[in-house]
């Protein structure tokens, strides 16, 4: 049975997603994925590392999906790039590869959680939704009082 489409809180708008990927076919998957639940949009797509650093510094999301073999750039690269630049932005990594040395990686580059091409379901909006969420809060927190 479908799950109903949820909002984090009636006043609140969708977390905005960058999606960072080479795969076309993959990123329409993504989008349907994130679209359907109805708590994230996608705000933007990079081909590539080099692009997604550009893309975080232009469009601000709320959290970047990161492939981790990507060209010109790869996705480990490209995380701990956003991390300097961007500590408060949360990286999620997304791989096809089977290799646990590459999840090690981009953890150690500063992303906030790794899921597999394979298992893309419910548990990566609800990763997605909290990596976002947790930004959300801490930027209230840091917010200056009136």
């Amino acid at each position: 049975m479908p799950q109903p489409r949820r909002r984090w809180d009636v006043a609140s708008r969708r977390g905005r997603v960058l999606v960072v990927e080479d795969d076309d076919s993959f990123v329409v998957a993504l989008t349907e994925l994130l679209d359907a639940d109805g708590r994230l949009e996608v705000a933007g797509r990079a081909h590539d590392g080099r692009e997604g650093i550009e893309l975080v510094a232009a469009l601000r999301p709320d959290v970047v999906l990161m492939d981790i073999v990507l060209p010109v750039m790869d996705g480990v690269e490209a995380t701990r790039e956003i991390r300097q630049k961007h500590p408060t932005i949360p990286v999620v990594a997304v791989t096809g590869s089977e290799y646990e040395e590459r999840a090690l990686e981009v953890r150690e580059a500063g992303a906030v959680d790794f899921v597999r091409k394979g298992r893309l379901d419910q548990d990566l909006v609800a990763i997605v939704v909290a990596a976002a969420r947790h930004r959300r809060r801490r930027g209230r927190s840091r917010a200056p009082s009136g």
